[in-house]
């Protein structure tokens, strides 16, 4: 039970976007049966979100997606992240802007 619990830490840059972000992003991600996963995270507009979806793979890439709550822009959004080993891509927005979230992912 505890081995589908992970904890880890990203460093992140946001590309595109204009503001003042966080950058530092402490996790912790429970994975379910059937690869559905839910998690919670301290996210790039320095409040707690938490997260349900599922992760999928796709050649060498582990590409997640689901639905997300915490943002200030909007409560439910929905969210995909494709990893490369410990390197991240997600796609992100503000009011402005349209850009992406990319960082490095260290897991525990």
């Amino acid at each position: 039970m505890l081995d589908n619990l992970i904890f880890s830490i990203a460093l992140s840059t946001h590309i595109g976007l204009h503001g003042d972000f966080n950058s530092v992003h402490p996790h912790a991600q429970y994975q379910l049966p059937n690869n559905y996963i839910t998690g919670v995270y301290h996210n790039s507009d320095k409040r707690a979100s938490i997260y349900f979806g599922k992760r999928t793979k796709y050649k060498q890439l582990d590409i997640e997606y689901g639905v997300v709550h915490g943002y200030k822009r909007i409560d439910i959004a929905p969210m995909i992240k494709v990893n490369y080993g410990n390197v991240f891509v997600t796609p992100a927005a503000t009011e402005d802007d349209v850009g992406l979230v990319a960082g490095y992912e260290v897991k525990f």
